[in-house]
Order: structure tokens, then sequence, then C-alpha cells
């Protein structure tokens, strides 16, 4: 999973703060990549309230370019 916090609907708010890839990596310059092999660890670790939870939201805006992209 590949996630790039500017392109995020919650960056720089407060949902920014209490967010899985800013709380490991105060948010990173670029992009980050997850590892499909880790989601399992992640979400236990966040179910058990150890780490907070992915709250990466698409803006609309860029997910619908991204579409448009993939479609040409």
């Amino acid at each position: 999973m590949r996630i790039e916090c500017s392109s995020c609907a919650m960056y720089q708010t407060e949902h920014c703060d209490d967010c899985l890839v800013t709380a490991l990596l105060h948010p990173p310059e670029s992009h980050v990549d997850i590892d499909e092999d880790l989601d399992p660890s992640l979400e236990a670790l966040s179910g058990a309230g150890l780490i907070p939870v992915l709250k990466f939201r698409p803006r609309p805006d860029v997910a619908e370019g991204e579409a448009r992209a993939a479609e040409a």
C-alpha cells in the first residue's frame, strides 16, 4: 500500500496527529510503502490500542485524477 500524506483528506488536521503513519514516521517527507505482509501485524497492534489506526483517506480530487490517469 502506498501512502502519500499530502494526498490525504486528513493531512494537517487533528486526525493527522493521531494516524499510524504520523505516529511511526512523524509524517514522512515523501510517500510510504506499507508491505501487505505487515498489514495483519499493524491491525493487531492498533486493535490492541498500542498504535493508532491508519486514518489515510484519499482526497476526492486526487483519487479522481489517479482514476483518469489509469484509464489513459
